[in-house]
């Protein structure tokens, strides 16, 4: 009986290590922004005064990680650490993308979006910049990082917050 206990045990040990662990959702990428407690961002001014105000909605939801601080919108893009681009190119599905060193493009669907969904979007592209990429699918509740979708928050969540403290 405590060989079986013992054989139990040890399975049950080498299981947890060898299995995949869904306990974090984020999953980091190699891309990270300087100074992270003094950041400056551009939003590109073809955007109307209401887009303007969710995309710095968006941005500045990064501030509730005590490691990210958006301080100030600025008039040049290359003042800025993220800059925020419009494009009236349709990508079909894809509204935002995240190309690295702050860049990210807004495309002509992200318009139609909801409000909620248009700041959400900003806050998962934000989120790449950062240097999170794409969350785990099982754990796509608690991140605002998922792949494809909205969840209708337009903040970072538990473990967005996470990444964002293991990264910084």
């Amino acid at each position: 009986m405590l060989k079986k206990g013992i054989k139990l045990a040890f399975l049950v040990g080498v299981a947890f290590i060898l299995l995949p662990s869904t306990t974090n959702a984020y999953i980091l990428n190699s891309n990270k922004l300087y100074p992270p407690k003094d950041l400056f961002y551009w939003i590109d001014p073809s955007f109307s005064t209401t887009q303007t105000t969710e995309i710095a909605t968006g941005i500045k939801a990064w501030n509730v990680t005590p490691e990210i601080e958006f301080v100030k919108k600025v008039g040049l893009a290359g003042g800025a650490e993220v800059k925020i681009e419009k494009s009236n190119t349709s990508k079909g599905d894809i509204v935002g993308t995240s190309y690295g060193g702050g860049h990210i493009i807004l495309w002509k669907g992200w318009n139609s979006l909801s409000s909620t969904d248009r700041k959400e979007t900003v806050v998962h592209e934000v989120g790449h910049e950062l240097g999170l990429a794409h969350t785990q699918a099982a754990n796509k509740p608690i991140s605002v990082m998922r792949d494809k979708g909205f969840n209708g928050k337009p903040n970072p969540l538990s473990d967005d917050k996470k990444g964002i403290s293991a990264k910084y």
